[in-house]
């Protein structure tokens, strides 16, 4: 672990008021430290100058705390955080903010920390911190000599991997009913297809059945395998109810696993011989089951990749909870798209999708947020009345046509539709718009992205990224144990641990004392 602090960076301990500051209240976590008299000054000083010319040891360090009137501490504190025999100043600052970020971790409170580890040996001081002490080379030499599993997942196609979903699973069952009366309605001469489309559209049915099957047949084991693995580094946290989900889920996997990263000389995660929990490659019999072994999981894995996708579900909200009461790193990817570039993806997803999404973001009034607005009026004017005009047209076909699986009519209904283009790009500049409103929202403002480790009291924050290149460098950098961090104090009152790829804060620290005593009081 690393840790930088630009405001302690810059003391001048040259000067005597600044060293009161810095360890009363940076090192010993007793606030605002009272004006010194002048004899005491006299002798700060006095001390500052020999320091400045000869350094200060583990003794003479404790001469110091005594002189502002703070407690010892032992040899194993100053070699652990100072790292050296004899000190200067400037290790001096760079010792406390280690204490500093190691305590945040941790602990959740400086003084509390100050006061758990000052009498401590090197030892159990590592002891206390871990798994935070723990040295990358040795956690990455460890990944890397686990033994073979015994036992592989086989993976399920892509295209396939809907098949599995709760919705999307039964989706077939529908259309086969639709089908049914249909047919039904073709009898009677009251159906715009004839028999010959509906008994070739009927097999097409019937060879997804039979693929549903073979599917779920291998992820049922697929799931037994999982629970017999002794490592668990991975969860992945979505929600997939339709098949663009389940194949965004597959991709987004597939991608952070083989991004090469410079600081694994070019190869990936992949190469590291992890495990991992892939919800596109697992089913469960029922939904006890389900609930269960994902609290199982949950429990085991080293980190969750949370999935933010178009929208959260209680299942994906409460996984996220769950890991960060355990004090464990949440990754919440939430994408970055170039509108045109979305707007190419999205063409390709069934009609179900643009229904059900431009209602959505309706109804959350996101097409009418005036700065979303704006944009969508810079590509597309009279948006509004295009939106209603093709979600009309789309009620008629889908009264004439209830299949969506039927992919030549979803093509057809597209090719004859002159302002699909359009609809595409409105969708795509409002979804983007969604993504950038809600990582935001998450990143600095949502309450609850920062929750409370129900054991210690450690307040613990969401890590967002917006690629899965950042998603990869950070998941290394947390499974390796060598994560970066700032320390920085907030004007509005707190002091934050910011992840140093995500810019995100992962741990809290409250000025409000009123809340500070309460809590720790309470917690405790």
């Amino acid at each position: 672990m690393k840790f930088k602090d630009k405001k302690i960076s810059k003391y001048d301990l040259t000067k005597v008021y600044i060293i009161p500051h810095l360890i009363i209240r940076d090192l010993c976590g007793q606030g605002k430290p009272k004006k010194l008299s002048l004899d005491d000054e006299r002798l700060l000083q006095d001390l500052i100058n020999r320091a400045k010319e000869k350094g200060l040891n583990y003794e003479q360090f404790n001469e110091l705390l005594l002189l502002l009137n703070q407690d010892r501490i032992g040899r194993g504190f100053f070699k652990f955080f100072f790292e050296k025999d004899k000190i200067s100043l400037d290790d001096l600052k760079e010792g406390i903010i280690k204490f500093r970020g190691y305590a945040m971790l941790r602990f959740g409170n400086f003084r509390f920390a100050y006061k758990q580890l000052i009498q401590k040996s090197e030892n159990e001081i590592k002891e206390k911190l871990w798994p935070y002490s723990r040295e990358p080379s040795e956690v990455v030499k460890e990944c890397k000599n686990r033994p073979q599993k015994m036992l592989e997942i086989k993976e399920i196609e892509r295209d396939k991997t809907w098949y599995l979903g709760e919705v999307s699973g039964t989706k077939l069952e529908r259309q086969v009913k639709a089908l049914d009366e249909e047919r039904q309605k073709a009898q009677r001469g009251k159906s715009s297809y004839n028999e010959d489309e509906l008994l070739q559209f009927g097999k097409n049915l019937g060879k997804m059945g039979g693929h549903a099957v073979e599917v779920q047949k291998k992820a049922f084991k697929n799931t037994d395998i999982y629970l017999t693995w002794d490592y668990m580094d991975l969860y992945v946290a979505t929600s997939m109810r339709n098949k663009w989900e389940f194949e965004e889920t597959f991709d987004f996997i597939k991608e952070v696993l083989s991004i090469p990263l410079e600081d694994l000389e070019g190869s990936n995660l992949g190469k590291l011989n992890l495990r991992y929990f892939d919800p596109t490659q697992c089913k469960c019999k029922n939904s006890r089951d389900k609930g269960l072994i994902e609290g199982l999981m949950l429990k085991r894995a080293l980190c969750t990749i949370y999935l933010a996708q178009e929208s959260d579900t209680m299942g994906k909200d409460s996984e996220l909870a769950a890991t960060l009461a355990q004090s464990k790193p949440v990754i919440a990817y939430i994408p970055k798209y170039d509108p045109k570039k979305y707007a190419r993806k999205i063409r390709e997803y069934p009609l179900d999708f643009f229904k059900k999404r431009l209602l959505i973001l309706d109804a959350e009034e996101i097409l009418d947020d005036p700065d979303c607005m704006k944009k969508i009026r810079e590509k597309v004017t009279d948006f509004e009345n295009k939106i209603g005009d093709f979600l009309n047209r789309l009620d008629d076909h889908r009264e004439d046509q209830p299949f969506s699986l039927w992919i030549e009519k979803e093509t057809e209904f597209k090719q004859n539709y002159q302002d699909f283009s359009e609809i595409c790009n409105i969708l795509a500049i409002a979804e983007c718009y969604n993504f950038d409103r809600r990582a935001k929202l998450l990143k600095e403002r949502h309450p609850l992205s920062m929750q409370v480790d129900l054991q210690d009291g450690v307040a613990n924050g969401v890590l967002v990224v917006r690629s899965a290149k950042e998603c990869a460098r950070l998941l290394r950098k947390i499974l390796a144990n060598s994560i970066e961090f700032a320390i920085k104090h907030r004007k509005e009152g707190y002091t934050i641990l910011e992840e140093s790829i995500s810019k995100s804060p992962f741990r809290v620290v409250t000025d409000y004392e009123r809340l500070t005593n309460s809590f720790w009081n309470f917690w405790g």
